[in-house]
């Protein structure tokens, strides 16, 4: 015949063990933890090393082909041709900067410039380019597309501008609810 019930006279002695258990489980996961983050940072490092090691590599090869190339080593020496290139880039510095404290004068009452690019295709040997971008806010009444090919207008008409370039034309004009005129000139 079996009890009804059984008295567990260990009870005491099972939650003590069972705790203690439970301690030794979180420390060996603090553990774990704590030395698994240290690998995960130590190993970043080793792959940003690698990384660096690799790039400092490859530069130094790209400096000791720089240097045996026949134009003589460390002192570049351009060729005729390629002086003539870069001629005109550097002899208007001055005016390239007048140009560009005339632009803000030509832009009306409620625009501005919001980025300028020289040459965004990065083509060399190729034709002076240069793309405004910017915003225009008209009047209540007025069209702001009307606006901006006013713009246009005044910038070809500049002396400056047609001085260096043959060309402006406007490449986009997005206009919003509000009156605004998103705009991209490009002189050429």
């Amino acid at each position: 015949m079996s009890p009804l019930y059984r008295l567990n006279f260990r009870r005491e002695a099972f939650r003590r063990e069972r705790a203690e258990a439970r301690v030794r489980a979180i420390g060996l996961a603090v553990w774990l933890a704590y030395f698994g983050v240290l690998a995960v940072v130590v190993g970043l490092y080793a792959l940003n090393h690698d990384s660096l090691r690799r790039r400092s590599e490859g530069l130094e090869r790209q400096i000791a082909r720089q240097r045996a190339d026949s134009n003589g080593g460390d002192a570049w020496i351009p060729r005729p041709e390629e002086a003539a290139l870069v001629e005109p880039w550097v002899g208007d510095v001055a005016r390239w900067r007048d140009l560009l404290v005339r632009l803000p004068g030509l832009l009306p009452e409620g625009g501005r410039l919001t980025a300028l690019q020289w040459n965004p295709d990065e083509l060399t040997g190729g034709e002076r380019r240069l793309v405004l971008n910017g915003l225009l806010r008209a009047d209540r009444d007025a069209d702001p597309t009307a606006a901006v090919t006013d713009l246009v207008g005044a910038i070809a008409a500049d002396s400056l501008v047609s001085a260096h370039f043959r060309s402006v034309r406007l490449v986009s004009t997005r206009t919003a609810a509000d009156g605004t005129a998103e705009f991209t000139v490009e002189c050429r």
